[in-house]
Order: C-alpha cells, then sequence, then structure tokens
C-alpha cells in the first residue's frame, strides 16, 4: 500500500525539507497542508497534488507570485480575480539522499474566477 502524507509549501526551488516544522503530516492540518503526497512502493518517489481543502487552495493562490511556479504549471495565467484551483494533473517529487523531496514533474493546474 502506498503511503500517503501531507505537506506544507515547499521553499521557492520546489523543495520539501521534511523536517522540523516543513515535515510530513499523515493527515491533512488545516492552515498547514498544502499539496498531498502519495508516494511510490519503493518510496524513491511520489505524486503530489494540492490539497482538496479550501484553506489549502487560498494558500496556493497565495503562493502565485513565489513558491507556485517551482511546483504548478497551467496552460493560462491566473486571473487577477482568481478564487479557487484545481489539480488536473498530479506532479512526482523524487526523495533525495537527505530525506528531503524535490519537484521531478511539475502538477497541472487550472484556476477559476
Amino acid at each position: 500500500m502506498s503511503e500517503v502524507s501531507y505537506f506544507p509549501a515547499p521553499d521557492l526551488f520546489g523543495i520539501w525539507k521534511n523536517s522540523g516544522d516543513l515535515a510530513a503530516l499523515p493527515r491533512p492540518v488545516e492552515d498547514i497542508s498544502v499539496f498531498k503526497f502519495i508516494q511510490s512502493a519503493d518510496g524513491s518517489q511520489a505524486f503530489f497534488s494540492i490539497c482538496d481543502a479550501e484553506n489549502a487552495k487560498r494558500a496556493a493562490i497565495r503562493g502565485l507570485r513565489s513558491w507556485m511556479s517551482s511546483t504548478c504549471i497551467s496552460e493560462d495565467f491566473a486571473p487577477a480575480n482568481t478564487r479557487t484551483l484545481n489539480t488536473i494533473k498530479d506532479g512526482i517529487a523524487e526523495r533525495q539522499p537527505n530525506g528531503s523531496w524535490k519537484v521531478k514533474e511539475h502538477a497541472k493546474v487550472e484556476y477559476e474566477a
């Protein structure tokens, strides 16, 4: 069975450090969890997406001009009045030797005004 974990926003380079306040959580935590990870069977990769919770989506919208560009792509620019977003294709992250996770393939999102 694949392990599911939840992470806050990564750094500006698309790296989740997986330590301290940035550590993976076994369940989503309001106002902390932004990304859901589903690890591969061997634990070397994970599919990731924006959590379904509205507060996670709001955090992603607030991060549009910073860390979102290192984790997600979209076919369109986010409208100025963006109110929500949806993951339409999961991204892929690779586990690094130090235990952190790094974006290998961006998730694809769409914005709704």
